[in-house]
Parts: C-alpha cells; structure tokens; sequence
C-alpha cells in the first residue's frame, strides 16, 4: 500500500493521501477541518480498502501484487462478458443476428448465441403477428363509438369519372423467411405498406365503372389490390406477407348517395322484372310446345286412322267388284238385301201381299181387304220417340 491507515508518531496526523492536521484541523481534499461544522467527504480509503479485499477473496494467493492477478482478473471479466452474448427466441419469432451492424445470420427459436454488444446485437421481429392498416376510416376503440371517417384516403375516382367512397384494411405480417429484409429495409413499415395499398386500390377501382364496384365486383376488387400490393412490396424487398384486403364500406359520396340508391334500386326492379319474365317464360314455353307436339302427335294419328280406313274401304270394294264380275245377278241381289237389311231392320214395317192369296196360316183370304193397325203404330212411334 502507498500510504497506511493508522496514526504517527502519536502526533495526532493522519496517514491517509492528503495527510491530516492535529488540533482537530482536517487535511483533505475538499479542506474540511474537523471542527469547522462542514460536511464529512467520503472515506476513500476504506472503500479502495474493501474492494481490494473482496478481490484477493476470489484471486488465487491472495494478492494483487503480481502480473497473474491482472490477468485473472481480466480474463474473468471477458468470460462474464462473453457470457451475455446467449439469447433466446420465442416460439413467434427469428433471430436477426449483426456483428458490427452487418448481417451474418438468422436463428430460430430456442437458445442460442452472437456477440454481445458492442461488437454484435440481436433483433428479434415477431412473425407470427398479424396486423392491420386501416385505410379511408380509423376504428374507435369502444363497441360504442364510430368510425372516423378519412375523406382525404376514401373518396377515389372511377373509370367511369364518377366518385366512390371506399374505406378498406389490409392485414400483414412479416414473412419468416426474409424477416432480414423487413428489418433492414423498411424504417417505417406501416406507413409503406399503407401508401402501397392506397396507391393500388386506386389504380384497380381506375379501371372500372361505379356501379359494378358497388354491387358483384368486390371480391375481384380485394384479390385484385392484394396482388398488386404483394408485388410491389417483393420488388421493395420489404420482408413483409399480404394476408388479406378486405373492403369494410364502398359507397358513393354523402352529397350524392340517395341518387345513387334510388338508381340501384330502379336497376333491381329491372332485373327482377327480367327475371319474372324469364321464369314465365320457361313455365309457358314448355306448354306451348308440348301441346303443339300433341297437336301434330293427334293429327298424324288421324292421318294413319283416315289412311287405314280408306285402304280397307278400297280393299273391300276391289273384293266386292271382284265378285260382282264373276255372278253380276246375284252379286245385285245381294247387295239390295243386304242394304234393305240395314235400312228396314230398324223400323217398323208392314207386310203385305199384293197377289191376296197365299197358302199357310199367315195367308189372307181372296177378296179380304187387309186393315192396317195404325194406332198401334201411332202408339209404337210415340214410344220411340219418348225413348230419343
């Protein structure tokens, strides 16, 4: 030690660096006697005192003295300091591992280890998180309260040169595979996503009429915009995946919407409309051409009807001239009983002979007037009738 702690000579002096007067005057440093009333400096001595003694408690022989001791001691200390390089992942996120602000490498969860700082550093960005952009409205924080309404990002002119209001989210994380890129590439994330997005909506609803974009064209709109996005933030190098577009409002302005629903509602009577008649249509036509089919159906079964009747009539007249050129006489015979057949089989007749003689019980005797009973034909005809 370069000075001792204890007195000398009993004179009352202090040992310590700056010595100290008798007579109860202090010779320290900051000149604090030790009668004046001032305040008391540090004990210097006594803390260079414990720290030495709490070094040779962990240095081997216990002394300072030697060249060793400084080397123990050093090597202790880049031990404890090399030792706070291991780190750990957790299971939502990658190691992005520097060594003097270059990227070497990139780690997965679990334990593992890079130079601590200054030499290395470790960033940790968390690629299991998906987040969102709002873009033309931002969210309340309540169940209760509204949305704050972005004019200045909603209102976007179509190609039709009308004016559609249209609030929309964008949800991303950041891709496991190029999380180096996102972390080294892009300083304001958020921000140049929302600009890319915003810049792609508008090219995409550019290129179409109002009306479609308000009504079936949703769905195209969104996949389009995240395609148009996810390419551009490749070609950036940003690190980043689009999850999903989705459209949260597509209206017209306020100044004209009431316009613009009276006319939607118009064009939906219009197609309803069109639709009835198309239902009608497919409900009438059927019939019609069903009974027309009917209709030919019953004529061509008149047809073979009349045509089968008309050849059998032919077939039977051909037999009947047949016949009639081989026995004319009796062919004529024939034909008259058979016609008076058919004519007086149905009547009511009398028969009389004209010669007034005949043999049998049915024979009138010669000279007899017959009597014809026309009251009981009158009475057989009124029945007939009667019967009609």
């Amino acid at each position: 030690m370069p000075w001792s702690n204890q007195s000398g000579g009993g004179n009352g002096n202090g040992g310590g660096p700056w010595g100290r007067g008798g007579g109860g005057n202090g010779g320290g440093p900051w000149g604090g006697g030790g009668g004046g009333g001032g305040k008391t400096p540090p004990d210097l001595e006594d803390l260079l005192r414990r720290s030495q003694d709490r070094l040779r408690g962990v240095i081997p022989g216990g002394s300072m003295g030697g060249g060793r001791g400084i080397l123990i001691a050093g090597g202790l200390v880049v031990a404890g300091w090399l030792l706070t390089g291991f780190y750990t992942v957790a299971p939502q996120q990658v190691g992005i591992e520097t060594i003097f602000g270059r990227y070497t490498s990139t780690t997965g969860q679990g334990l593992n280890y890079n130079f601590p700082a200054p030499i290395g550093a470790v960033t940790k960005p968390n690629v299991g998180q998906v987040n969102s952009v709002q873009i033309g409205y931002r969210a309340g924080l309540g169940s209760q309260s509204r949305n704050a309404d972005k004019p200045e990002e909603s209102l976007m002119l179509t190609g039709d040169e009308n004016i559609v209001d249209l609030d929309f989210e964008v949800q991303w994380r950041i891709n496991p595979l190029k999380a180096s890129d996102f972390v080294f590439n892009l300083e304001n994330p958020e921000g140049t996503i929302k600009a890319i997005a915003e810049s792609a909506m508008r090219e995409v609803v550019g290129r179409r009429n109002i009306q479609p974009i308000l009504t079936n064209e949703q769905s195209s709109v969104a996949q389009e915009v995240r395609e148009i996005t996810q390419k551009a933030l490749d070609e950036y190098g940003a690190g980043v995946r689009i999850e999903l577009v989705q459209l949260v409002s597509v209206q017209p302005p306020p100044e004209v919407r009431p316009s613009f629903f009276d006319v939607n509602a118009a064009q939906q009577d219009a197609e309803r409309a069109k639709n009835d008649a198309r239902t009608y249509e497919s409900s009438v036509v059927p019939q019609a051409r069903g009974r027309a089919q009917q209709i030919v159906q019953s004529a061509e079964a008149f047809k073979t009807q009349a045509t089968a009747e008309a050849t059998g009539q032919a077939a039977r007249f051909t037999q009947v001239y047949d016949s009639y050129k081989i026995a004319p006489v009796i062919s004529r015979e024939r034909i008259f009983l058979e016609t008076m057949e058919r004519v007086l089989g149905s009547v009511n007749k009398v028969i009389i002979d004209q010669n007034g003689s005949g043999t049998g019980a049915g024979a009138s005797a010669a000279g007899v007037l017959p009597v014809l009973p026309l009251a009981e034909f009158g009475a057989r005809n009124a029945a007939g009738g009667a019967a009609r």
